[in-house]
């Protein structure tokens, strides 16, 4: 009989050998008809996997892997796939794929500036009020898209003088816990973050608190900082300031909007955070996702919206109740080590992403090799090098990991944490879907990743039997 491709199980009955394995239930993604197709494995293939995942007590870890096969959803690999476990920056594949669900591939983000309506004198202003929903690209120079961009706009407005600038971003999060004139400063408040996030914020790591690490990032400083350089933005483009910089009162009559930017679209945005996996990106957008959009008068940012987002999109993707008991959702970026994720809910993600490419008319495997689904072409791309700057933006933290390997995946690091979940094309052309969290390791970071890479390379393998 001739034997089919090989691809590796880890199902606790089929380590002595090959066989036929059950139908996984992310098979059950609505919409979709599905070809049963049987998965086998060959005996030096489950040796060399059962070699890597015995190496206990010599190699203490623990350890949850999920692989199937992207178009039929079979189970081609299985251990502790159902176990919880803290995702690191996996965490960014359950937050941005959401907000991309909710908000859409096009979506764009804009900082406006106001000022009083009606004017009898134009040239004049009592204030102007700078009102952000929490961009993270703003910049506060470069381009149209910056601060100075937005100074320009007002003086092209007609604006010459004005007494105060207001800052308006109280959609992003409930009060930091800082007060300026009796007034709460809105602040998306974050166990460990590298700066605040919050509505008004440069993408600049020396904004408020900089790039170290603080468990009470200084919201109020961020804001004002921002205001600050608007103010002497204002000033270089032929606007004089003569009055200070604090926060808009929390009730105030409509104003006419003169200035406003457009950032690049929500895709673009989020694949930034994917590549690099960059935590301040990463929350900033979640702090859009919490933001209650769905009324009359949206509702300021809060982590309970945000993580109903995301449950809400799990749901869709297929995930059952007994899946989402297993999860805790306390950040968008992965740095809370309370986060929980399993296996099986990262794969059942990844396959509805498969599924679904945004924009694509083609079939989900012809879009996935052509590199046409663009969210998974946002991810991390092994074996790129970096070579130049355009081999580091596309190999992202798997720039010079699994070298030979078509693998875009996202990586996770925390202490003792490792993780890294995304497509393998195996050598036989076959595309697989696989997640492998691993945690309560003391040794160096660096051998877990080894031992994923090594999982890989038997999983892309054809071995003989």
């Amino acid at each position: 009989m001739r034997r089919l491709p090989v691809f590796l199980v880890l199902a606790p009955l089929l380590l002595l050998g090959a066989g036929l394995v059950r139908s996984s239930p992310l098979a059950e993604v609505p919409g979709v008809v599905l070809q049963a197709i049987p998965a086998t494995l060959s005996r030096a293939q489950t040796d060399a996997l059962d070699t890597l995942l015995r190496r206990a007590p010599s190699f203490p870890v623990r350890v949850g892997l999920l692989v199937t096969d992207a178009d039929s959803g079979q189970v081609l690999y299985t251990r502790a796939a159902d176990a919880a476990f803290p995702p690191a920056s996996n965490m960014k594949l359950l937050s941005l794929t959401s907000l991309l669900s909710v908000l859409g591939p096009d979506y764009w983000f804009s900082t406006t500036v106001t000022r009083p309506r009606p004017s009898a004198a134009p040239a004049q202003a009592a204030h102007l009020t700078l009102v952000g929903l929490g961009d993270p690209s703003l910049e506060q120079s470069s381009g149209e898209h910056s601060l100075a961009g937005l100074a320009r706009q007002v003086y092209a407005h007609g604006v010459r003088r004005v007494a105060d600038v207001w800052l308006d971003a109280h959609l992003i999060g409930g009060s930091a816990g800082h007060t300026q004139n009796g007034q709460a400063i809105p602040g998306w408040t974050l166990p460990v973050v590298e700066r605040p996030v919050v509505g008004l914020s440069l993408n600049d790591p020396s904004v408020g608190e900089g790039a170290e690490l603080t468990a009470h990032p200084d919201a109020g400083a961020a804001l004002l900082r921002a205001g600050r350089d608007f103010r002497a933005a204002l000033q270089r483009a032929g606007v004089q300031v003569t009055g200070k910089v604090e926060m808009a009162p929390t009730s105030a009559p409509p104003e006419e909007g003169i200035a406003t930017t457009r950032s690049a679209p929500l895709l673009q945005l989020a694949r930034y955070a994917l590549k690099r996996s960059d935590n301040v990106w990463a929350e900033q957008l979640y702090a859009r996702l919490g933001v209650n959009s769905q009324t009359p008068v949206w509702r300021a940012a809060t982590l309970e919206e945000a993580s109903a987002q995301e449950l809400a999109f799990l749901k869709r993707a297929g995930a059952t109740a007994a899946d989402l008991q297993a999860l805790s959702l306390h950040d968008g970026s992965g740095l809370s080590e309370s986060n929980r994720l399993t296996p099986a809910v990262l794969v059942r993600l990844l396959r509805y992403v498969y599924e679904h490419p945004f924009g694509s008319k083609l079939f989900p495997d012809a879009a996935f090799k052509a590199r046409q689904n663009p969210l998974i072409e946002a991810l991390p791309r092994a074996g790129t090098g970096s070579a130049t700057r355009a081999d580091r933006e596309l190999g992202g933290t798997l720039a010079e990991r699994l070298k030979g390997l078509d693998v875009r995946a996202k990586t996770g690091t925390l202490p003792g944490v490792s993780s890294l979940s995304g497509y393998l094309t195996a050598r036989s052309g076959r595309v697989l879907i696989f997640s492998m969290l691993m945690d309560g390791y003391p040794g160096p970071i660096q051998d877990l990743r080894q031992l994923q890479d090594a999982l890989l390379r038997i999983l892309a393998a054809d071995l003989p039997g």
